[in-house]
């Protein structure tokens, strides 16, 4: 009988492990290129927004506000139109844009998934931001895009009440806050240097913590404070792009530098509205992103900067405040 050769098992099982060994260093290599070019992506989308924001200023002589806010005598009582919508024709959105209800924003969420806002703007995702569903049922059957980006707010964006109105983008208009009739600024308003100053950066739809308890604090009843108590809306819910009602609004399409960035939620946070509420304000305002490291920011010169998120606080809102003087330390 003519023996065949063949494997041992000890060979087999040497063979398996040393396949197993190459796929372990494989992966992570893919998935280090993969992000690479997200990065990257999501660097030049947001380098498209700053030459909008560009081309804003210099055909209206001055960028476009956070939000128009404007008063209305039915509920919702006030409604407004957004900082995306504003930059829309710069961004090859004039088909979407060019159409826009502005006397009567609400108007636009007609139709449902196939109305004006509950478009996907490609070109405001990140790739590497974990969205979930999109475009997002608000309520009543208003539907909204979710966006990855938000425009510089300075030092405090959110809530709007409380903002300081000292970064590039705010809530303009009459029924403005905290200043009403307050006037959107221009680029040669960013005293401290357009190299020096953030105009948009990214934002990150992941908080287990937060998610974990939102849910959890329900509003308390009653009227509250003027305007209300604030809606405590999931991650999954901020972001609008397109969304043109009440505070909630400034906090979709601005984030700020009073929060650190890529701040989350600490662990067993509180489940009583009075004291969720400044945490959920914080998450709110924070810059942020899913690349390993830090976010991606475009700056007022249309630069781009990956800034790590080990920059401290006041440096990160030294770069966001347009006029405080200051100088902006190596980082």
């Amino acid at each position: 009988m003519t023996r065949r050769p063949a494997f041992t098992l000890i060979e087999l099982l040497v063979v398996v492990a040393i396949i197993a060994v190459l796929i372990g260093l494989l992966l992570p290599a893919v998935q280090a290129v993969r992000e690479s070019a997200a990065r990257a992506k999501c660097a030049n989308q947001l380098k498209q927004l700053a030459l909008a924001a560009h081309h804003h200023d210099e055909s209206m002589g001055r960028l476009p506000p956070g939000v128009f806010q404007t008063p209305f005598m039915m509920a919702p009582r006030t409604r407004g139109v957004p900082l995306f919508v504003h930059l829309g024709p710069y961004l090859e959105q004039e088909p979407l844009t060019g159409t826009w209800d502005h006397a009567d924003p609400l108007n636009n969420t007609t139709g449902g998934q196939a109305s004006r806002t509950a478009a996907v703007l490609k070109g405001l995702l990140c790739p590497s931001d974990r969205i979930g569903a999109n475009p997002v049922d608000a309520g009543g059957n208003r539907w909204y895009g979710v966006g990855s980006y938000g425009g510089n707010g300075g030092s405090r964006s959110y809530d709007p009440r409380d903002a300081a109105n000292d970064g590039m983008f705010f809530v303009c208009g009459p029924a403005a806050e905290p200043v009403p009739n307050a006037r959107p600024v221009r680029l040669v308003d960013a005293t401290d240097g357009a190299s020096n100053t953030a105009l948009f950066g990214e934002r990150t739809h992941v908080d287990r913590n937060h998610e974990g308890s939102v849910g959890l604090v329900p509003p308390p009843t009653g009227t509250g404070p003027p305007g209300g108590f604030q809606m405590l809306n999931p991650l999954g819910l901020v972001g609008l792009w397109a969304n043109s009602t009440g505070r909630q609004a400034a906090g979709d399409v601005m984030l700020s530098a009073y929060a650190p960035l890529n701040y989350r939620l600490p662990a067993n946070p509180p489940t009583t509205y009075p004291a969720f509420l400044p945490l959920h304000e914080t998450r709110m305002n924070a810059f942020g992103s899913q690349h390993p490291g830090g976010a991606n920011f475009a700056l007022a010169d249309g630069s781009v900067r990956f800034v790590r998120d080990t920059i401290p606080q006041p440096t990160l809102r030294t770069l966001c405040v347009r006029n405080d003087g200051l100088v902006l330390p190596d980082f």
